[in-house]
């Protein structure tokens, strides 16, 4: 049955395809029939070379064939009409039964027909989804290809200054190698970047021809620095994790990884941040130069004490450090756009952290187009923009003279699916007017100040401008706009703030109509990846109006992982990577242990290193601080805990408390100094059973931190030598 109906289906198509073409051709034509010339004999041209009787026999012969091509020619097709006459002949020759069984065939073949047409049109919507999607991911990809001339900041400046780089750059290296031969040769006390660097004799011995020399050249991120130790990564890796993404056709997922031995690393490395002293971190980064959370933890403690060029250069070095194990595929597809990392893994988030201070850093140093390539970047690997480099991205784009490519960045769907888009497309008035059309950049503006009218009224009174009647008095309707708009004026004034702009902003905004703003749509609720960016850039007036719930309650929350996402969303490789969160949900008792044990180790290095005369002066100083009118709760707590250290009050309960009406009693389980936020709930007891305490082997009797006024520590931090006598230790001290 199947296969009759299939032949008759067959041959209904096969009749409505002659119907269709018997139709475009004129009436007259339908009629006429069809005569078909018999072909040529191709051999009739040489006859005439031939004679006689030869000549006629071939004559016969072809007349012969040509008569049997002739009857062999198949009838012409007859016209549709014609054949519909037949088939209603025909129809009348047959029998009841045979004319309704071939009327239900009929009807199967139609719902037949009627299925496959079905079937057909949701293929066809499905492919259009398809398409589209892949369409709009193939948009967004091409717009954030990377660029890897582009990472260096060096390839940007020899673009600016030419040669004169160069020559600076020569006598930078000199003056630095000449200061580390008098140091060395005097054996003096050294700051801190001269001893996270290789001295100049090293550098001499090792020579150009070493291979780490080569390293250096052809790391596809950053430029090394002959100034860096040569050592391995310690079992930093990179991996790929899946072939393609979801929703992302031709897209691939990789992802950093650790081995066991780095691994154990970022255990050490976690127990060294709760002694909240930064020599130990340090000397642990001496030892392991590219243990990336050290180099960014370290990076912030330079940043603090004003050393911009270090924090600078460990950022730069962690970086490098992700370039020498990223993958060969990996770098192929940043430059098509089609590679991912996830941020829920902790080892990627370090990277995008390392990425957002390098963004930064470099919008300091003035060099934009390398800023924006590495905001690209960043943006590339995870379209949802995690620590929110998107408020950079407009603001760099003016300034490297990138404003072609920012329109299309605003026309396309990665801007449109963004809460922050409307604020992006902000700047679009700006990047049209670099292009010189004035025209288009009027209309822009126009558009923008009739969509956000209390963004432009905090404008023009951020750039001292009379607020023109559309945008006078509008003011943002809740916490979400406010937090948007005094971003958006902390990072774009400036590019805002020339003639040409300036009158651009102020004829659109007389041109514009005073609206409704209550009758715009709501803002935009302030993101996770927005609270991060605020909370990295520091700035008092914007961290108070991030929601507190956001910014305020986050635990855990480290300055090497800042506002992780919660525990259940993140992908965890190992044991280890749970330990932030095991600090913050641990058991208090046991944290109070913990914390104990950690003092106590202090309290005994110090006591064996100070007589009691020395001890009570340092305790008597540290108190006079603590009362210092100028010094804020910060700092007072700092030195609280300084003298609880030293002096062993609130701590000598152990696990069961502080010591009854002492002065660590007010404060109940925190530790002296505050840090409530960090040390709530700590590690248990079984976390370091058999380790008898590690971090004791890891404390450098010939580091010291000297703090200067108000408990900072000094911008030179000291590294003792270890064979003076106990005459000059105490002079020096």
């Amino acid at each position: 049955m199947a296969t009759r109906q299939m032949r008759k289906l067959q041959k209904q198509q096969e009749l409505l395809r002659l119907q269709n073409e018997a139709d475009r051709k004129d009436d007259e034509s339908e009629d006429e029939p069809i005569v078909t010339k018999p072909r040529p004999n191709a051999f009739a041209g040489f006859a005439a070379l031939g004679g006689g009787d030869d000549d006629d026999d071939d004559d016969d012969h072809d007349t012969e064939e040509e008569t049997k091509e002739v009857e062999d020619v198949p009838e012409p097709v007859a016209p549709a009409k014609k054949s519909k006459k037949s088939k209603k002949k025909k129809k009348k020759g047959k029998s009841p039964a045979a004319e309704k069984e071939e009327e239900d065939d009929l009807d199967e073949i139609d719902r037949v027909l009627g299925e496959l047409n079905l079937k057909d049109n949701k293929n066809s919507v499905s492919d259009t989804a398809t398409s589209d999607a892949a369409k709009s991911t193939g948009q967004i990809n091409e717009l954030l290809r990377v660029n890897f001339q582009h990472l260096k900041a060096i390839n940007e400046m020899r673009k600016l200054f030419g040669s004169a780089i160069e020559a600076a750059r020569v006598e930078q290296a000199a003056e630095a190698n000449s200061r580390q031969q008098q140091r060395g040769a005097a054996r003096q006390n050294v700051d801190l970047e001269t001893f996270l660097s290789v001295p100049p004799a090293v550098q001499q011995r090792l020579g150009k021809r070493s291979m780490f020399e080569t390293v250096l050249r052809t790391n596809p991120f950053i430029e090394g620095k002959k100034t860096w130790p040569r050592d391995s990564t310690r079992g930093l890796k990179m991996v790929r994790v899946t072939e393609s993404c979801e929703g992302e056709p031709g897209v691939a997922e990789f992802a950093f990884a650790h081995d066991k031995t780095y691994d154990a690393l970022e255990g050490n490395f976690y127990g060294l941040v709760q002694m909240y002293d930064p020599m130990q971190l340090v000397y642990f980064l001496s030892r392991y130069p590219y243990h990336v959370s050290s180099l960014i933890q370290v990076s912030k403690v330079a940043h603090q004490d004003q050393n911009s060029y270090l924090a600078h250069d460990l950022i730069e070095r962690a970086l490098f450090a992700f370039g020498r194990v990223s993958l060969s595929d990996f770098r192929k597809r940043l430059g098509d756009g089609t590679a991912r990392l996830d941020f829920n893994r902790p080892e990627n988030r370090q990277f995008f952290l390392a990425g957002y201070n390098q963004i930064k850093n470099l919008v300091l140093k003035g060099t934009y187009r390398t800023a924006l390539e590495w905001a690209k970047f960043v943006l590339s690997v995870n379209h949802d923009d995690p620590y929110g480099v998107l408020n950079w991205i407009h603001v760099l784009a003016i300034r490297a003279y990138e404003a072609k490519w920012f329109i299309e960045l605003c026309n396309s769907p990665l801007i449109a699916n963004m809460g922050i888009g409307r604020y992006v497309k902000a700047t679009l008035p700006l990047a049209k007017l670099q292009l010189k059309d004035n025209a288009g950049a009027r209309a822009a503006a126009i558009e923008s100040i009739e969509r956000l009218p209390w963004l432009f009224c905090a404008l023009f009174s951020a750039l001292n401008l009379d607020t023109p009647r559309s945008v006078w008095g509008v003011q943002p309707r809740d916490d979400e706009e406010a937090l948007h708009t005094k971003l958006y004026v902390h990072l774009a004034k400036d590019i805002w703030n020339n003639p040409a702009a300036t009158s651009l902003l102020t004829e659109a905004a007389n041109a514009a109509r005073k609206v409704d703003f209550f009758g715009l749509p709501p803002s935009p609720v302030v993101s996770l990846a927005t609270a991060r960016f605020v909370y990295l850039d520091n700035t008092p007036e914007l961290m108070s109006a991030v929601p507190r719930k956001i910014l305020h309650t986050a635990s855990p929350n480290f300055d090497f992982d800042p506002l992780p996402p919660p525990k259940e969303d993140n992908i965890f490789s190992s044991t280890t990577q749970r330990m932030p969160w095991s600090i913050s949900e641990g058991d208090g008792e046991h944290r109070q242990t913990r914390l104990h044990e950690q003092a106590q180790a202090a309290l005994q290095m110090a006591r064996a290193r100070m007589n009691e005369d020395q001890l009570r002066a340092v305790v008597d100083d540290a108190r006079a601080r603590i009362d210092d009118p100028e010094a804020d709760e910060e700092q007072r707590g700092v030195w609280r805990r300084i003298v609880d250290v030293l002096t062993g009050q609130g701590w000598t309960g152990g696990a069961g408390g502080v010591a009854e009406g002492g002065e660590g009693d007010q404060r109940g389980n925190v530790m002296p100094g505050g840090w409530e936020d960090d040390f709530d709930e700590g590690w248990g007891d079984d976390d370091f059973d058999g380790e008898d305490h590690w971090y004791e082997d890891q404390l450098d009797p010939e580091l010291e931190l000297e703090f200067g006024p108000g408990g900072t520590p000094n911008r030179r931090a000291t590294v003792e030598d270890a064979e003076d006598s106990d005459d000059e230790e105490t002079a020096r001290r």
